[in-house]
């Protein structure tokens, strides 16, 4: 099965109402295939209304916008297996105790460097602004979410 033909069958028709066999062919080509598996998680995600272009790779924007019904707090789902934060703009894989995390330089899909954490230019920019400890003030609200960084 080439692309276009496993893009008919994905996108344009249900999958459920295929035979058996010709499923089996569109999975395997699923499976086999980055750049069509690629499209189906973009299409996803655009349903969903994510800004695929605010992300470093299609990857990066699923987990940075995970959603499960369960668990509001990705940090609570064992599901999203990469962690966002985006404050610092950090990703990375949590491990052991639920509160370490393994700050990740690549993308362990398709290896698009991912951006430089924020997180000292977080803690000199409140340094400058007289907060000398974050966590303990009362900071402006613009520095507990990614608006600190975007809009100056």
């Amino acid at each position: 099965m080439n692309c276009n033909q496993f893009k008919a069958y994905w996108f344009d028709s249900d999958i459920n109402d295929l035979d058996d066999e010709l499923q089996d062919k569109v999975f395997d080509h699923f499976h086999s295939c980055r750049a069509c598996s690629d499209a189906v998680l973009a299409k996803s995600l655009l349903k969903r209304g994510v800004s695929i272009s605010d992300y470093p790779c299609v990857h990066m924007a699923q987990y940075a916008e995970f959603y499960c019904e369960q668990h509001p707090d990705p940090k609570e789902c064992h599901d999203a297996v990469i962690q966002y934060d985006e404050v610092f703009d950090e990703y990375s894989i949590p491990h052991g105790d639920g509160i370490s995390q393994m700050m990740i330089n690549n993308c362990p899909w398709c290896g698009v460097a991912l951006p430089e954490s924020k997180r000292d230019l977080w803690f000199d920019t409140l340094a400058s602004m007289g907060y000398d400890d974050p966590w303990e003030q009362d900071i402006p609200g613009k520095f507990k979410s990614k608006q600190w960084r975007l809009f100056g």
